[in-house]
């Protein structure tokens, strides 16, 4: 198991309280109604509390006032091997909310900054086993991308590049890996044919219904636990009839800023 997980171990997170003026964040892609910024953080609160229930040394950063959007930590940081690759995040309101997270992960990571006019939000990333699926979307460019596929082939790992549709704000937001060889993914967003490649390879992809896409977005544990959002029935019986185990996190506060469960850690 041990060995089959490889660098893809969970064994600390990097995670970021709620800032005060969440009701202020982004949130124009679900924009479903304006987040609460204290249900934000009782939410944020169980999140952590299911992280370090599976023996995750928990890193946490305090909120910022000036960076509603700041608990989605995931997108301040890529991490690749025994380095970490710091981007120019896709919305320009976002800029400074990655001098601390570069900061902490300096005392364990080699630090690699990401060129300026490259675009790069790491909730476009996915390290998938030997490598890593990039998003190209409205938030992460093609010089982001062509960058950081220079930093992960030097390290040893291949790339492949998706097209994110309209229908969605990021590649984690429809799609994660909860354990390696399986792939979750939502109908109506990337295509079978866009997958194929990975099938071909052995890769089992499990397809949740479209009017359950938010619940794509998953966190797995070597384990098999699989921390899920609660509220998505159909979501919960594709995972537990693949032999998961599931722990629900209340998570409808968070996505109301656009925001889903690995928006919310960086794991190193």
């Amino acid at each position: 198991m041990d060995e089959e997980w490889g660098h893809r171990k969970r064994a600390r997170a990097v995670v970021r309280g709620v800032s005060v003026n969440f009701d202020q964040a982004i949130s124009s892609f679900f924009g479903s109604h304006t987040p609460d910024a204290h249900l934000a953080q009782v939410a944020h609160t169980d999140y952590v509390t299911a992280l370090r229930e599976q023996g995750v040394a928990i890193h946490a950063l305090p909120g910022l006032d000036d960076h509603p959007d700041c608990t989605f930590v995931e997108d301040a940081a890529i991490v690749v091997g025994n380095a970490v690759v710091i981007p120019f995040m896709g919305h320009p309101s976002r800029e400074g909310e990655q001098v601390a997270v570069r900061e902490l992960l300096a005392e364990h990571l080699e630090i690699i900054l990401m060129p300026e006019g490259a675009t790069m939000d790491g909730g476009d990333v996915i390290f998938f086993d030997d490598r890593y699926l990039l998003g190209h979307s409205t938030r992460t460019n093609m010089a982001g991308i062509a960058f950081f596929q220079q930093v992960a082939e030097a390290r040893g790992f291949d790339t492949m590049i998706f097209e994110i549709p309209e229908s969605t704000l990021h590649l984690t937001t429809i799609c994660s890996s909860p354990r390696p060889g399986v792939l979750i993914t939502a109908e109506g967003h990337l295509t079978p044919e866009q997958l194929g490649p990975l099938e071909m390879d052995g890769v089992e992809v499990l397809w949740v219904p479209n009017e359950e896409s938010y619940a794509a977005n998953v966190i797995g544990f070597e384990n098999g636990t699989v921390v899920i959002s609660a509220g998505y029935p159909e979501t919960k019986r594709v995972l537990e009839s693949a032999g998961f185990t599931t722990r629900d996190v209340e998570m409808s506060q968070i996505r109301a800023a656009d925001g889903s469960l690995t928006c919310c850690s960086i794991f190193f």
